[in-house]
């Protein structure tokens, strides 16, 4: 899952409940989340800059997200930065979803999506799901999750 998914968690959008269940599956041990500490940051912000959200609340949304545990990845190895960047050119997308590309890639898992430009420009590289198609249920067979 990228930041788009993972903001949902705490902000009331378009599938926010299926991003509420993949979240509970996690915190649940039915599947396992891991994410580039990018997501961190991209959170941080959101949170912070949202206009329904008051600093208490932005306040308890990141601990809440913090407490989560998600299995976090540094990028700082040379290999999977260029890697990154490579894709960032090829694929035409922000180095910062490159990073979350790379990542669904080398770990061979799915990289789920709110971000529909996203989602339709890296879908012949890597494992990719929107995240209104993903059936729960496929979830929930064990394979681990990462944050795109």
């Amino acid at each position: 899952m990228d930041a788009s998914v993972v903001a949902k968690w705490y902000i009331m959008e378009e599938d926010f409940e299926k991003a509420l269940r993949i979240r509970d599956l996690h915190s649940a041990g039915e599947i396992t989340l891991s994410s580039p500490m990018l997501v961190v940051y991209e959170l941080g912000n959101t949170l912070s800059k949202h206009p329904s959200f008051t600093v208490d609340d932005s306040e308890k949304a990141f601990q809440s997200f913090l407490d989560l545990s998600l299995k976090l990845r540094s990028f700082a190895e040379h290999k999977l930065l260029r890697r990154s960047f490579e894709i960032s050119r090829e694929l035409r997308i922000t180095f910062y979803d490159a990073l979350y590309v790379t990542l669904a890639k080398e770990s061979q898992a799915t990289l789920i999506t709110a971000d529909k430009q996203l989602h339709n420009k890296v879908k012949r590289y890597c494992d990719t799901k929107l995240l209104g198609e993903v059936a729960l249920e496929e979830l929930a067979s064990g394979r681990s999750v990462r944050e795109a």
